[in-house]
């Protein structure tokens, strides 16, 4: 006999899920061989434990497909079809009835029945044609409910079975628990950001999307949704020796090649930045957290609907607030908009990279990504555009001449850039700008006005920092020198960096 089992409980993890099923089997005293359903195509056939309780001991468990199986009483598919054509039957012995019922109503060649034979007749059909009527759509009802459950044991049959051949020390009905591990399920987190003024700490919230794949929807559950990834090798990592070696001296992506790099980028892998949901905001229980010995565990709260492919099963962790620091971030140089921006102390958020859907006063203002990553001291999340400061970049036309003692060239930029808060309140803003950065000798650039910005010297990057007053306006000049020898073409070169 084939055994179906229900799932009661879920461990998820980021990339895999243990599945607990329970059924329930009637054994006989003695040998007993039973068939388990319950695993899917995408289940580990490795990895699965089914346990009984005492009195009841396994001689032989393994998983087999249902071609291999011995069913003494058929397969499920094949009794409801047989009850699928039952109900075809009645259901065109109902049609007959009904088109019969109203052949009979037409009086017109029979002059042999009375009047009043026909008169009741005729009173009495509608009534016989409504319960055929009723007794029809009960049957068409009870066919799409077989009909239903024929895909879904069609579909059933095609997964494993497990194969117990038990040994019992008593008769009756016994539970027995199913567990294995899933491949086709995983969760990822999701951010909400909430901006409410400058002297108010974001609130943020922690969500979890909950994907599976398995054919089947996985109702009232229990649910625990886990940081870690037993599906991940957890073989100790080898160091291995690192030799040096000299190489010929090419250009371009072709020296990142040799190197052993993609694309002369020394990555571990190449990131694929991807757009994030907008979360709607409504009213959630938070997960209960237990912070175990190799990873975080979230206890969701009351029983879960899991369903199959779909991006809608979402639960809500845990809600905190984050201390942070906001600027309005001007680059006037790209572009004349503004953004609202939060530097934050990496060590106030303890949590895995994720989207995150952020909000200006409940206002949907944009998705970013979010990884706090534990080499740096803080990280800055963009907040989205902000209108309260106006700001217009005017670069002047450059001014070149030659230097003719020094057989040089002398190239002068100037640009004028012009700040005005328009809000009623103070304002934090800091402005970046920048000046080429020279990779030969004989390319000489000298600052000649800064207006109190600072310089990265590597990059050449500068910022200015400007606690701006309600309608004031600020005035930054930047310029600067270029030299170079008279002979040589100097070319500009952009380059990203990483």
């Amino acid at each position: 006999m084939i055994i179906k089992t229900t799932v009661s409980e879920l461990q998820i993890y980021r990339s895999s899920a243990t599945v607990t099923r329970k059924g329930e089997a009637e054994l006989k005293n003695g040998r007993n061989v039973i068939y388990v359903s319950g695993m899917t195509p995408t289940s580990k056939r490795d990895g699965f434990r089914l346990r009984f309780p005492e009195g009841i001991r396994a001689v032989n468990i393994q998983v087999i497909d249902l071609e291999d199986a011995e069913l003494g009483d058929g397969l499920e598919s094949e009794g409801i079809k047989k009850s699928i054509e039952e109900l075809d039957y009645r259901i065109a012995t109902c049609n007959m009835m009904m088109e019969l019922r109203k052949a009979n109503g037409d009086f017109s060649n029979r002059s042999e029945i009375s009047v009043d034979a026909q008169e009741r007749y005729m009173e009495s059909l509608p009534g016989k044609l409504i319960e055929l009527h009723k007794e029809l759509t009960e049957l068409n009802r009870e066919k799409a409910e077989l009909t239903k459950k024929l895909d879904e044991a069609v579909a059933d049959e095609k997964n494993p079975l497990i194969m117990a051949e038990l040994i019992s020390e008593n008769e009756g009905k016994v539970p027995f628990v199913l567990q294995y591990q899933e491949q086709a399920s995983s969760w990822e987190p999701l951010y909400e950001i909430r901006f409410t003024s400058d002297s108010e700490p974001l609130d943020v919230s922690m969500k979890a999307r909950i994907l599976q794949n398995t054919r089947e929807d996985w109702k009232q559950v229990k649910v625990t949704l886990y940081t870690g990834n037993p599906a991940i090798s957890q073989d100790i990592p080898e160091l291995r020796s690192e030799q040096l070696s000299l190489n010929v001296v090419v250009k371009g992506k072709a020296a990142g090649r040799a190197m052993g790099y993609a694309d002369g980028c020394a990555c571990d892998e190449e990131v694929e930045e991807c757009e994030a949901p907008m979360l709607m905001s409504m009213k959630m229980n938070v997960a209960e957290v237990d912070e175990a010995d190799t990873m975080t565990a979230f206890i969701l709260p009351d029983l879960k609907d899991i369903f199959n492919e779909t991006d809608g099963n979402i639960a809500l962790l845990q809600t905190f607030k984050v201390q942070a620091d906001y600027r309005v971030l001007s680059i006037p140089k790209i572009t004349d908009k503004c953004y609202l921006t939060a530097s934050i102390a990496s060590v106030e958020w303890p949590l895995p990279p994720a989207n995150a859907a952020v909000y200006l006063n409940e206002t949907f203002a944009g998705n970013v990504y979010v990884d706090a990553r534990s080499e740096i001291d803080r990280f800055t999340l963009s907040l989205g555009q902000d209108e309260r400061v106006t700001v217009v970049r005017t670069e002047l036309p450059r001014k070149t001449q030659d230097v003719f003692l020094k057989n040089q060239k002398r190239e002068t930029n100037t640009s004028n850039i012009r700040l005005i808060n328009n809000s009623s309140g103070i304002v934090r803003i800091s402005v970046k700008d920048q000046i080429p950065v020279s990779t030969e000798k004989a390319i000489a650039v000298e600052p000649l006005e800064l207006s109190g910005g600072v310089v990265n010297e590597d990059t050449g990057e500068i910022v200015w920092d400007i606690i701006a007053e309600s309608g004031k306006a600020f005035e930054i000049v930047l310029s600067y020198n270029i030299a170079w020898p008279k002979d040589r073409i100097m070319t500009r070169t952009k380059v990203r960096r990483r």
